[in-house]
């Protein structure tokens, strides 16, 4: 692995192309290497993308759905040490029973609730990555997590939200549907499991559908099924906007703006 910064960017060119996939993980979820106007996020494949050069969208569920990794304030509770850069987790009916594989919350958010006289405040942090989830009453109820920047106070029972980072659960394009957000738009196909890099911004090739040269409409939005089509201001998840003047020809590249 190369350097990178504190901050999660890539110092020079990585070892694994963006046109390359790997089984085995060579940097950190999340991880940002930038080259001539373009970025890219490293990914983690939830499931085959078999159609390269189209949105993928995020498959994590928000941390109040249970029966999945991610786990809501309503029942977790979080208790750190203050100077320790990690908390432990208690997880509660809904989350707890459920395997948490060491660092599959790497690059995810942790959202903290504290108590009175700070009940009106809400902090988060990142999260560098957590240890295998274990048991004190039940199986996988407990799961430590490692924090940057560190909590501010001691914690004991904080009610917190949890989840994986937006890149650790990447899906196929055709699973974008009418819920899903695209994350990322790979330039490979990808086996489910593998890493890659998705481009979350600058100059690309995004497949359309169809193509248009609509008068005055520059603006690129997704289709459910992870394609570009013209935006119409129906609140669909914008893509970017054309790149080119393209009054006589229908165009698909376009500044991508997903970050």
């Amino acid at each position: 692995m190369r350097d990178f910064t504190v901050d999660g960017v890539l110092v020079g060119r990585p070892h694994q192309s963006v046109h390359e996939q790997s089984a085995v993980q060579k940097y950190p979820v999340g991880m940002i290497y930038e080259a001539f106007g373009k970025r890219w996020r490293y990914c983690r494949a939830a499931a085959n993308i078999t159609i390269a050069r189209r949105g993928c969208p995020n498959l994590s569920q928000n941390p109040w759905y249970a029966g999945g990794y991610s786990f809501g304030c309503d029942t977790s509770k979080a208790t750190g040490i203050l100077g320790e850069n990690y908390v432990d987790i208690t997880l509660g009916a809904d989350y707890d029973a459920i395997e948490r594989t060491i660092d599959v919350f790497q690059g995810g958010l942790l959202t903290a609730y504290p108590a009175a006289p700070r009940d009106d405040e809400i902090f988060q942090y990142h999260i560098l990555g957590n240890d295998a989830s274990y048991q004190v009453a039940i199986a996988h109820d407990t799961v430590r997590i490692y924090l940057d920047p560190p909590p501010q106070e001691a914690w004991v029972a904080v009610p917190v939200d949890g989840m994986p980072s937006p890149y650790m659960n990447v899906g196929a394009s055709g699973s974008v549907g009418t819920q899903g957000s695209v994350i990322v738009v790979p330039e490979i196909q990808v086996t489910s499991g593998s890493f890659f890099w998705g481009q979350t911004r600058g100059p690309a090739w995004v497949t359309p559908s169809p193509g248009w040269n609509t008068a005055s409409t520059r603006e690129a939005e997704f289709h459910t099924d992870g394609c570009l089509k013209a935006a119409t201001g129906v609140a669909l998840q914008r893509a970017g906007y054309l790149l080119v003047e393209n009054t006589d020809a229908d165009d698909a590249h376009i500044m991508l703006m997903l970050e």
